[in-house]
């Protein structure tokens, strides 16, 4: 009898073998769901089920979609990017020839194309483009990023032509970052369904991104030597316009915006039931109880008012049998059915938009004042700009998700950031510092990023292993202490201890800030990003993911600016001979030392305490903001006096 039948009841004397009973079919959202392909796959290549994170990632999402989220960021954030931000210094010093201060700026301009994110990510979540919210959108982006990169190669080597390349580096990594966002957006809505492997999907992607930058490290650190910069300049464009075939034959396995907006609408259903009550009334998103029928009812968990302003993007949807439910969903659409408009979406997330769009308005005018303002302008600008952003971000955003939100941004301005300074004190030739580190950009941008994304992957393997199953507090507060800690090696080679006890500064370079920062970064960073991808609201995955990343993205550039006017009005510093890097000593102490501590007290306040592998609560993901409750109670309001009164006149005013 064979291992897999089992022996029946007695029948007319004989043993009769019948079948085990067929297992149930897992669904894709359900808990050990595993992609039919994963299966082939791992059928036909057995040890891949053994291969580092990859092995768990692709279980539940399939080996395209892993593999493909996997290349795009290698060539994109990894290589492309890396290549353009490397590429700044032999441009605009030694082409250019610009002034420390300068460079500083424009050193803030390449964190600021991911600042502007909210912009694709309003237009994609509220507008299908040819059916798609995100695929065709990620198409185009890949085409404008790589005309910007060509045109900043092109430009001659003069002053004058600094603003303009500032522009365009601004331009391409913006475009990087579309593709980026939407990306996130993509595997976002994975990693709520399987939350356990999401962990590893992120892994594996930012495993893939440090790989790109030590390939692209490894290439424009000896192009800029050899005085040919814009060599990596022409490949980063050619890598970016190659990206456009994973979303042209939709490798990522993209759904059609109307089946993505049912899956939403079924799951906002579903959470409105296990909220619901049969005391409460049908209102928005609860259950009420029908007594002809003895069953439940739920209501479409959309406003009231959603039936008159949004008519056909829900047909039949205002009541649903709890056994059977059914949705035909219709787009609006415009420009003869190219764009689909997502109207349900935006009145559901009203404050979102209005507060992506006041985002993207601050970047654009933070960039402008760091190409055109002066000093003060620029000062003011900032603080004007980051306190707008502030306050209004708690009032649209739900509390829980702003207090992320606000630990980004405030972690990243905590640390100043001087590039513009270290980096010229470890490259400035003996002509400019005699007793320097005279590091070449071969050491600086190659080697020492080579070991510094190597330590990085350290960063990304310990996340998976060790730190996903920690809380967000104890892994966020731990990386910051050491983070700080490795700043002191900055401070003992601007201080030339180094030498006296007899350590050479690469090996100086290498023990410190090379290793011990990247790990810190990136384990500083992960768990902020497994957190945001955790809090976006269903249906707005990508704007909401875009203004949490670009408002930590913001902090960053911030910090860069706050670097630049330091380095503008308290601590100055000269990179023409002779050299003056005295002041270095106190931006390294103030800005990498003292201020990031302040970080610490905020990670209790403001981070929630569960650990990184647990979902987050629904109700605090779907929670309401005060601006959206307020628009709300507004427009129940308008309904409610809608319809016009009419009172009868006195006779007297009626025969006037």
């Amino acid at each position: 009898m064979p291992d897999d039948q089992q022996t029946g009841n007695v029948v007319n004397g004989g043993d009769v073998p019948c079948s085990a009973p067929p297992q149930q079919k897992l669904e894709e959202d359900d808990e050990g769901y595993v992609h039919p392909d994963t299966a082939t796959l791992f059928d036909a290549f057995p040890f891949m089920r053994h291969f580092p994170i990859f092995g768990t990632a692709v279980v539940p999402f399939g080996p395209k979609c892993t593999m493909s989220l996997g290349v795009v960021y290698i060539l994109s954030k990894g290589l492309a990017r890396t290549l353009l931000n490397a590429s700044r210094y032999a441009m605009f010093m030694k082409k250019y020839g610009v002034t420390t201060a300068v460079y500083q700026r424009i050193s803030g301009i390449g964190s600021m194309g991911f600042s502007i994110k909210p912009l694709t990510a309003i237009l994609s979540d509220t507008f299908a483009f040819f059916g798609y919210t995100k695929r065709w959108y990620m198409a185009m982006s890949c085409v404008a990023g790589a005309v910007c990169a060509v045109v900043y190669g092109l430009l001659p080597f003069k002053s004058s032509s600094a603003g303009i390349a500032g522009g365009m580096i601004f331009i391409s990594v913006f475009c990087i970052a579309n593709i980026d966002v939407l990306s996130e957006g993509h595997y976002s809505r994975l990693i709520k369904r399987h939350p356990v492997p999401g962990a590893d999907l992120i892994s594996w992607i930012w495993a893939l991104i440090m790989v790109g930058a030590i390939i692209a490290s490894a290439i424009q650190g000896p192009l800029s030597d050899l005085g040919r910069p814009t060599v990596g300049i022409f490949i980063s464009a050619g890598l970016q316009a190659f990206c456009m075939l994973f979303f042209i034959f939709n490798w990522y396995g993209e759904k059609k915006n109307l089946v993505e907006r049912k899956e939403d609408y079924l799951f906002l259903l579903k959470e409105a039931q296990m909220r619901g009550t049969d005391s409460e009334p049908i209102k928005e998103g609860v259950l009420g109880y029908d007594s002809t029928t003895n069953k439940s009812k739920s209501a479409a968990p959309y406003p009231e008012s959603f039936a008159q302003n949004g008519g056909n993007e829900l047909v039949s949807c205002v009541e649903l049998d709890h056994d059977e439910i059914e949705c035909d969903f219709v787009a609006t659409t415009c420009m003869c059915g190219i764009f689909g408009v997502n109207k349900e979406v935006i009145f559901r997330n009203v404050s979102i938009a209005v507060y992506g769009v006041i985002m993207t308005a601050g970047v654009i005018a933070l960039t402008v004042l760091n190409i055109t303002g002066s000093t003060y302008e620029l000062l003011y600008g900032c603080i004007g700009i980051s306190l707008i952003l502030c306050v209004t971000g708690f009032l649209c955003i739900p509390m829980t998700i702003m207090k992320a939100n606000f630990f980004g941004w405030f972690q990243q301005v905590s640390y100043i950031l001087i590039s513009g300074g270290t980096d010229n004190f470890y490259m400035s030739d003996a002509a400019c510092l005699p007793d320097g580190p005279h590091f070449t950009q071969t050491f600086y941008n190659t080697v020492g990023s080579v070991i510094g994304n190597a330590a990085g992957l350290i960063g990304v393997y310990m996340f998976a292993r060790v730190f996903s199953k920690q809380s967000y507090r104890v892994t966020l507060a731990c990386t910051i202490l050491v983070q700080v800690l490795a700043s002191v090696f900055d401070i003992i080679m601007v201080e030339r201890w180094n030498l006296y006890i007899g350590i050479p500064d690469h090996a100086m370079y290498i023990m410190g800030d090379a290793i011990v920062y990247e790990v810190c970064y990136m384990l500083n960073y992960m768990p902020l990003n497994m957190l945001i991808s955790r809090l976006c609201p269903k249906g707005c995955e990508s704007t909401m993911f875009a203004i949490l990343a670009s408002f930590s993205n913001m902090g960053s550039s911030t910090s860069s600016t706050i670097g630049a006017i330091l380095m503008e009005t308290v601590w100055p510093l000269s990179s023409s001979p002779p050299c003056d890097f005295s002041n270095l000593r106190w931006l390294l102490i103030v800005g990498h030392l003292i201020t990031p501590l302040i970080a610490i007290p905020a990670v209790f306040v403001l981070i929630p305490g569960t650990r990184i592998c647990d979902p987050i609560d629904p109700r605090d993901v779907e929670a309401q903001s005060i601006f959206q409750t307020w628009l709300n109670k507004l427009t129940a309001t308008s309904d409610t006096h809608a319809k016009p009164q009419c009172k009868s006149l006195p006779d007297s005013e009626e025969k006037q």
